[in-house]
This record gives C-alpha cells, structure tokens and sequence, in this order.
C-alpha cells in the first residue's frame, strides 16, 4: 500500500453479468436515460477495464472505488433479486480478478426491499476478491436510508467492517411534478442530486441511524450535496427547538448533535464542487471527511479527478490535508479490507 498516492473513490463500471455481456442490455438502460447519460453510456470504460485502467492512469489514480449509481444497477432479467445481484456480484470480482491488476475495489450491490436471501447473497458477495464494501443510493423511489428496510444491509456492514457508498439516486419521484424538476437536467438530475444527497443524510440524522451504527463508514458523494452549507441553520434550529419545548425539555434525538458533529463522521467525495465548496466542507466537517471523486465515464476528467485536484491546489492546502484527501482519508474508508484487497 505504501506506493499508493492517489485513490479516486467515484468511479464506475458495468460488469459482464450485466445484461449477461450483451451490448444490447446496455442500449436499453440507455433508452431509459435523458440525453446526457444515453450518451455517456456509450463511453468504452463502462465494459472495458483496460480502457477505465488508462483513464486512471491519466489523472495520477492508483486506485478506483467501483460503486453503482442509478443506471448501474443489476439488470435482473427475470431473475430473483438475490440471485441477479449476487451474479452481479460474482462477476465484478471475476472481471477485476481476471483484469489481472489491483487498480480496482467494487461495491457490492443488493436490493434493500428483498429478504434473508438478499442479505444471505450480501454476506457471501462481501467475502469475494476484489469486493470491498456496500453500494446503495440515497433513495429507491421516494424511499431513503433511514426506511428501516435498511438496517439489515447496515448491519451486514457494521459486521464485516466494511464501508457503504451512498451514490445519488436521482430527486424523489413525488418532487418531480411541484418542484419543476423537468423543466431542466440542471434541475433534475444536478441540484436534484444534491437535494437528495442533504436530504438521505438529514433523514438519516433525524432516524437516529448514524447513533445506532456508530461504527458503520458511510461515503456520499459530492461532498453531501447542500448538506455542509446548512451547519448553521442547524444549529439555529437546536437553538428554537430548546426554546419551543421549554428548559429541562428533553431534545428530539436530532438535536442532540450538530450537523458539523453529523458531517464530521462521514466521508464525503469532491466530484464537481468547486474550491470554495471544498472549502467549507474542510471547515465544516474536517479534513479527515474529504476524498478524491471523479465519475468517470460519467464526468470526463476535466470536470473529475484533474478538476478537483486544481481546486484543491488552489486553495493552498498543507501538504498533510492534500495527503489526506488524495489517499489516507480513503484508506480509512476502506478499513482493514485495504490491506485483504491490495495485497490478494
């Protein structure tokens, strides 16, 4: 591990189970996508490791997190939930262990609304080469994190020592109509996503679910959407609250810790935000939170890794705080699989 310098902990890959390695399974998720991402989906790097390996290579990246957003997903094909996730499973791990490098760690994927199965095929899948932690999205539909659905798949991570990467998924269905969000891919899918990046974390705030999995390393991407710029109306709003139940009035249990205190024991990705976004996340959440994201095939390099890496520079940041974002931060993320995976 020690020649590690840069780790990305955004990256994307479709893996050849998924719509059994044909091409055309992956025309049809991208029939089912706005133009930007039908587009994108034809970028080589979503089925070819070695054309993601040279991307790597050409932003400084060592190491890649693989984790799935909406659109990467297991195609099912009328099989059961469990059995087409743990195909997805099985063949991530085959295609990174027959890659024939240690470039990449991928997250395990699951559906949250199976049964015992589902978390059967989570513990099995944890266990493989290659797999290194849990990938969901901050809402399936308008159901998020903090459902209690999810606590099984919680508990699976607190076991294994594993971490849980939280991709956007997407605005709420039900918000689409009232707040516009058609109106625009700005509106739906950019500050949608970062809606539902704050949103999935307060809810979770709110449900106690970081309290009752301390130990679980949770990962959302683009520095937790609007999350670090609402630290002081959160405090404002513990502030009313003791007001409005009176002294000696117990808290509700959001209230108990500041979104700063929230923030501080999550990790949070770079991707897309800007030096003065990055800024207030390090002030806000501390510079242990923040790793390196860049979205590739999604988000070409110049608007991923390069960009992100110039807007830290340009902060002029201490050596140490860019060590810590450009690699140790995500070495604490992955835990102890860092050194199962890097060196099997």
């Amino acid at each position: 591990m020690a020649e590690l310098k840069r780790i990305d902990c955004h990256v994307h890959y479709l893996p050849s189970d998924f719509g059994a390695g044909s091409n055309a399974a992956v025309s049809q998720r991208a029939a089912e996508q706005g133009a930007f991402m039908s587009a994108v989906l034809k970028r080589p790097a979503w089925r070819d490791l070695a054309v993601l390996s040279r991307v790597l290579d050409s932003t400084g990246v060592d190491l890649g997190f693989i984790i799935p957003n909406h659109v990467s997903l297991a195609d099912y094909r009328g099989r059961p939930a469990h059995v087409a996730n743990e195909a997805y499973n099985r063949s991530m791990s085959a295609d990174l262990e027959q890659s024939g490098n240690s470039r990449f760690v991928a997250m395990a994927v699951v559906d949250p609304f199976g049964g015992p199965e589902d978390v059967a095929q989570l513990d099995r899948s944890l266990q493989l080469p290659h797999i290194g932690g849990i990938g969901l999205v901050t809402n399936y539909g308008d159901v998020t994190l903090d459902d209690p659905r999810f606590e099984p798949i919680f508990a699976v991570a607190r076991d294994h020592d594993v971490p849980i990467t939280v991709h956007p998924g997407g605005a709420w269905p039900s918000w689409e109509g009232p707040l516009r969000l058609r109106e625009s891919s700005f509106l739906l899918s950019n500050l949608g996503f970062f809606l539902t990046d704050a949103m999935c974390i307060f809810l979770m705030a709110h449900g106690g679910v970081f309290d009752r999995f301390p130990t679980v390393r949770f990962m959302f991407c683009q520095l937790g959407g609007l999350a670090p710029i609402c630290c002081g109306r959160w405090a404002a709003a513990i502030k009313h609250a003791r007001i409005g139940l009176g002294e000696g009035a117990e808290l509700p249990a959001w209230a108990s810790h500041s979104l700063n205190d929230v923030l501080s024991r999550l990790w949070l990705d770079s991707h897309s935000q800007n030096r003065h976004a990055l800024s207030m996340a390090l002030a806000e959440a501390g510079s242990h939170t923040v790793v390196l994201g860049g979205d590739y095939p999604v988000t070409l390099p110049e608007l991923g890794v390069d960009y992100a890496m110039a807007e830290l520079n340009a902060l002029g940041l201490p050596a140490e705080t860019l060590r810590r974002i450009e690699r140790d931060n995500a070495l604490a993320l992955l835990g102890k699989q860092a050194e199962r995976l890097l060196t099997s």
